[in-house]
């Protein structure tokens, strides 16, 4: 396997994974197999630290239409939401919560 299928193949994991998360069946077997695969990539010099970020990056905004900061900075305050204003929380319809 040559530098690009290597680089190819973790994107369709990092698809599958994040695809499954976004239709609300996280795997987490499947992310650790997958967050494994990109660090042995890193050690054996198949992809650098950065292109790793960057591809995480590219994909998760691909299936969830955001960022991986926006995502985690929105599921935040939906949390801190639902603690301090149960009612507010539920007023937002489910399926924008589950994004």
């Amino acid at each position: 396997m040559d530098r690009e299928d290597f680089i190819g193949y973790c994107s369709e994991q990092l698809k599958h994974l994040f695809s499954s998360t976004k239709n609300g069946k996280p795997d987490i077997r499947l992310k650790h197999r997958t967050e494994g695969l990109m660090q042995a990539g890193e050690l054996l010099g198949a992809i650098s630290r950065k292109e790793s970020s960057e591809l995480i990056e590219k994909i998760h905004y691909d299936v969830f239409g955001e960022s991986t900061a926006d995502r985690a900075k929105r599921k935040k305050l939906l949390t801190e939401l639902k603690k301090s204003s149960p009612d507010e929380y539920f007023e937002i319809p489910a399926i924008e919560r589950r994004k």
